[in-house]
């Protein structure tokens, strides 16, 4: 066979393994969006154990991302993500400029240096998430300049640009000076999203969820969140995250009705332990709300103390805020203001979700009653 005619079968056969792997990788992720965890782990397994190139670990990095974007205070994961990029990282890095594999190496090395400069922007190391960040958008975009139908790589390449656009000040302040730190453009990320919803391959419902995210930031633009919410919430109603975050959102609009209304409907799918202590903490807040204190004690009082070891840490200020409310409610004004300091003290070193502060610190002054 000539040396020509064989390397074009080799790679004809590299290319069509590396495409079955993939297919593999997207029955993971649909497996995630329905909820089933189960089958998430063999998947992982499955693509560690077998596939000859790291999509395995492209695979656990996008689910331990997922995990920490719902709790960034998980250090449990640490390790892996360390390890992870560098077995990315050491076989992509050599592939860059490979002529058949020049876009799923930059693709790769994108990916493994976003969830770098994620990982080390919530250690708090901006200017090391900077360089990585600043990586992980040119790799990006050499992807989508090597194959510009690989519209899954405007997933992670979106994100990065809203991120970037959007660091702490005193980071964007030194940016011209800093040239490793990435200069964003949050009017460049969104249309990214919209295009893998439109035409991605793996993961257009993730950048839905992620779409409809952004979309909460702004007043104006959370009835185009709530009608993404529902669509993932009636394509997957087993996704614990797709109806917790539905149900906040709902709480968020006053709409305590119909917030309640969703618990109650996702408490058919029977989730799980902690997700089940989440939607009935969700359940308690509608019917403070409501101003049904009979029913708010009652589940209130039904959350056992332990569930909160396995709740993301940001669950306990909604938790404390229902405390505090539901003391003035019942005319414990000492035990209410105490709860309410303890918020605001949580909230000089913890995130906190701005709605909690405000009423906490109105709470200080005026005993909460029923609007």
């Amino acid at each position: 066979m000539p040396k020509t005619l064989f390397l074009l079968s080799l790679l004809f056969y590299v290319n069509l393994a590396i495409a079955s792997w993939q297919e593999v990788a997207k029955e993971g992720t649909q497996a995630h969006l329905n909820g089933d965890y189960d089958q998430v782990k063999l998947i992982e397994q499955r693509l560690l154990d077998d596939a000859d190139f790291p999509i395995g670990h492209i695979f656990a990095l996008n689910t331990i991302i997922t995990h920490l974007t719902w709790d960034d205070t998980d250090t449990q994961y640490d390790d892996a993500i360390l390890s992870h990029t560098s077995e990315v990282l050491n076989w992509c890095e050599p592939r860059l400029n490979s002529e058949d594999l020049v876009a799923i190496a930059n693709h790769y090395c994108g990916q493994a240096s976003f969830t770098l400069s994620f990982y080390h922007g919530l250690k708090g190391n901006y200017i090391r998430a900077g360089q990585y960040g600043d990586q992980a958008i040119k790799r990006l975009e050499a992807a989508l300049v090597a194959d510009p139908k690989l519209t899954d790589a405007k997933l992670h390449l979106g994100i990065a640009y809203f991120v970037a656009d959007n660091l702490p000040p005193f980071i964007k302040m030194f940016s011209r000076l800093l040239w490793f730190i990435p200069t964003g453009n949050s009017k460049k990320s969104l249309p990214y999203l919209l295009d893998v919803m439109s035409d991605g391959d793996e993961f257009p419902d993730v950048a839905r969820y992620i779409y409809s995210t952004l979309m909460l930031l702004d007043d104006s633009t959370r009835p185009v969140a709530v009608k993404e919410l529902q669509y993932l919430v009636d394509r997957y109603p087993r996704n614990p995250r797709f109806q917790l975050r539905l149900i906040s959102v709902l709480l968020m609009q006053q709409d305590y009705t119909t917030a309640l209304a969703q618990a109650q409907s996702y408490l058919e799918y029977e989730p799980s332990d902690s997700d089940l202590s989440l939607t009935l903490i969700w359940m308690v807040r509608a019917y403070i709300g409501l101003g049904n204190v009979q029913d708010a004690e009652r589940l209130f009082d039904s959350i056992k103390s332990s569930a909160y070891e396995s709740l993301p840490s940001w669950s306990l200020s909604w938790h404390l805020l229902s405390l505090a409310q539901l003391e003035d409610l019942r005319g414990q004004r000492d035990l209410a203001i105490t709860t309410y300091s303890e918020i605001l003290s949580m909230a000089e070193s913890d995130y906190v979700n701005d709605i909690i502060v405000e009423a906490a610190r109105t709470g200080l002054v005026t005993p909460y009653r029923f609007n």
